[in-house]
């Protein structure tokens, strides 16, 4: 099952929020109020750029938290993961600064978090001079490449361990064997490290989908090492972002391929009833196959009928007929 990146992103940094205001902003952390909730604003996010923007594939959230030095005070954290040299990308932090500031009007903090393995890529500020008028925005960055696995592994921070992660995307010239020994031993450090449980879920979750192999042998071996090491716990955290995206490719996939269908069969029965009812089948091959898909992840019966919205029959019979494969 294949969960874009950016979704992963996003959703550990929403899930380990404190972590990773630890992790990254160590020097103001103490001018935080923790007392107080955090809230997400991805929807104002959304509503501040054009579609024609969201299509670029980076992470980016929004959200606020208070601040110790008065009862009202609070900012914003603008973050950025990216992925890739983007000549643009310093000027599109700057508009998203820019856009921020003018519907908010609170003090705002950014950062970039590159996990690229491009040494020329790097910007931390946008600047730009014409007659006389000048703008020099300058925002946080962390460079992955430059804090290797070894430093990372020092740090008591559970993000450290996300970051770490990363490192199996940045170094392209591994083997796969090497990808699947290195991701396990940073499991089994994970788990013996005496992290809070529910936050070692999330980033377990957040590993199984984000490390990625093109042989499917290699896949389903490093599957059999994660849950013998787990002792076959269901992931938590996450998977409510991960089954939602399942549900979008399944819905879109069906629907597809219902069309299709449905164009064939409507040659003889009525082309909009054929289509009506080949979209039906379509979503409902969709639903199967990521059923199958959660099944072979540890989900529950239980749990993949309710994340899924279909009938808990539908379930056990794909359980039945995987079972009788294996």
């Amino acid at each position: 099952m294949f969960i874009p990146r950016d979704i992963l992103w996003k959703s550990i940094i929403e899930d380990l929020v404190e972590d990773f205001l630890h992790f990254f902003f160590q020097p103001y952390i103490q001018e935080i109020d923790f007392s107080k909730p955090i809230n997400f604003l991805d929807k104002e996010l959304q509503q501040l750029f054009p579609d024609t923007a969201s299509s670029l594939r980076h992470a980016d959230k929004l959200f606020k938290a208070h601040l110790i030095d008065g009862q009202e005070l609070w900012f914003l954290v603008h973050v950025e993961v990216q992925g890739y040299p983007d000549k643009d990308f310093a000027r599109r932090m700057f508009q998203s600064a820019y856009r921020i500031k003018d519907r908010f009007a609170r003090p705002l903090t950014a950062i970039a978090i590159y996990t690229d393995n491009n040494i020329h890529f790097h910007p931390s500020e946008f600047r730009e001079e014409f007659m006389g008028t000048a703008f020099n925005y300058r925002f946080n960055t962390f460079t992955l490449r430059d804090h290797t696995p070894e430093v990372l592994a020092k740090s008591d921070n559970i993000f450290a361990a996300v970051m770490e992660v990363a490192w199996v995307s940045l170094i392209a010239n591994q083997k796969e064997k090497q990808i699947e020994e290195s991701s396990i031993f940073l499991i089994r450090r994970l788990l013996e490290k005496g992290y809070d449980k529910k936050k070692v879920q999330r980033v377990l979750n957040f590993i199984r989908f984000f490390v990625r192999f093109n042989m499917p042998k290699n896949f389903s071996t490093f599957e059999q090492h994660l849950e013998q090491l787990t002792k076959n716990r269901v992931p938590m955290g996450i998977e409510e972002a991960i089954v939602q995206e399942i549900k979008r490719q399944a819905t879109s996939l069906g629907y597809e391929e219902g069309i299709n269908l449905g164009i064939k069969q409507g040659i003889e029965k009525g082309i909009e009833k054929g289509i009506e009812k080949g979209i039906e089948k379509g979503i409902e091959k969709g639903m199967r196959q990521s059923i199958r898909r959660l099944l072979l992840k540890g989900f529950s019966v239980m749990e993949i009928a309710d994340n899924l919205e279909v009938p808990l029959m539908m379930v056990q019979e794909e359980k039945m007929q995987l079972d009788a494969q294996q």
